[in-house]
């Protein structure tokens, strides 16, 4: 309570914390004096009913009931702490600088046993606090928890390409503390199936029949260029190819067959047969 008072009042000013007990309820109204807290031991204590009853009546007279002034203070008073323990700080780690936090969240209470769930998200991390059993303290805490996450911002920044948003939700004795300072990656899209067939058939090396048939295909265009002969025409002597050079009318000579080797003339004939002897 004196940390959450001082705190306040480097906050909020010495003059809203000084109203304090005059607003309260006479029950809890020394317990919100900063005079004599400061005059007590380090190891004094109060009753958790009291305690709850005294934070309820810090919020609701300095803020509005909603914990947004409890969760502010509760950052400037954290973030002193951090300060004070420079090692607890891992700069660029949120989730780190949080976890080095349980201690202070868990030290105010006294034989009572405190829940602190801390957990990676996808978009940041879960916190989850609490005291079994005390809704209306594990209400408070979650708003304190939630100060925490704040406060080690400050000193991570961890969130500076994004904006840290926390979200605080309570149910009966669990109080959930979402961070948010990350964006969530989309999901690859879904495999085609036909898209590895389709890139085997176009990225396929041509083989040597492929090549020989295209070959013969462009060797072939030339001729069926032309265009084809209609059945039962008759050809005139323009669609033959023209005669030999020489005489017009002679009919060219008939080729022998490469095998057949003709013979000498008879008067071109020669005897080897060698002289006879003198």
């Amino acid at each position: 309570m004196r940390n959450l008072l001082e705190a306040a009042e480097r906050e909020l000013g010495a003059a809203s914390v000084a109203s304090l007990p005059e607003r309260a309820p006479a029950r809890v109204r020394g317990h919100l004096s900063l005079d004599r807290l400061r005059s007590t031991a380090a190891l004094d204590t109060i009753p958790l009913d009291e305690g709850e009853e005294a934070i309820l009546t810090f919020e609701q007279t300095l803020g509005d009931g909603s914990g947004r002034t409890l969760e502010r203070v509760a950052c400037e008073m954290l973030a002193r702490q951090l300060v004070q323990a420079a090692s607890a700080v891992r700069v660029g780690d949120l989730y780190g600088t949080v976890a080095r936090l349980r201690a202070p969240l868990e030290h105010p209470f006294v034989d009572a046993t405190v829940l602190f769930e801390l957990a990676r998200s996808v978009t940041g991390f879960n916190l989850t606090v609490g005291i079994a059993g005390r809704p209306r303290a594990t209400r408070l805490l979650g708003h304190i928890a939630t100060g925490a996450v704040h406060a080690a911002e400050r000193f991570a920044r961890e969130s500076h390409a994004d904006p840290l948003r926390v979200e605080l939700a309570t149910f009966a004795d669990r109080s959930r503390v979402d961070a948010h300072f990350r964006r969530a990656s989309s999901p690859p899209p879904p495999l085609d199936p036909q898209t590895p067939a389709r890139r085997a058939s176009t990225s396929r090396l041509p083989s040597l029949s492929d090549e020989v048939a295209r070959i013969l295909d462009s060797s072939l265009a030339a001729g069926a260029s032309r265009p084809p002969e209609e059945p039962g025409a008759r050809r005139t002597v323009s669609d033959f190819p023209p005669p030999p050079s020489g005489r017009s009318g002679s009919k060219p000579p008939a080729s022998r067959p490469p095998s057949e080797t003709p013979e000498a003339a008879p008067s071109e004939r020669r005897s080897t047969r060698p002289p006879p002897g003198r």
